[in-house]
């Protein structure tokens, strides 16, 4: 995250972003794995997609709770930077409104 010849404040919204889709994908996939494995009376495997749900459930609130944050000096800072400007919202299927938004700010 950190470079010594360019600054990465500019990164912390992308990495967040990148961060909460992971553990969402990770929530998700065992979700989808409970629904095919309801047959199997293995407990230990229950137990370990119990655990990792759950540490999963934990860290997307966390990561949330850190993101929610950030204010309007990490969206000016991702659109100055020329790396990512605001192709970065839009490339990222962010909402209209939410894009009509940061360009007001």
């Amino acid at each position: 995250m950190s470079g010594y010849k360019y600054p990465t404040l500019s990164c912390t919204i992308p990495l967040y972003n990148s961060l909460i889709d992971h553990v969402e994908d990770t929530i998700d996939k065992n979700n989808i794995n409970d629904n095919i494995d309801d047959n199997d009376d293995n407990t230990d495997d229950n137990d370990i997609k119990n655990i990792m749900k759950e540490a999963a459930n934990k860290c997307k609130n966390k990561l949330l709770e850190y993101y929610n944050k950030t204010n309007d000096t990490y969206l000016i800072i991702t659109i100055l930077d020329s790396r990512l400007k605001m192709e970065y919202f839009i490339d990222n299927d962010w909402d209209s409104e939410l894009i009509t938004q940061i360009k007001q700010r």
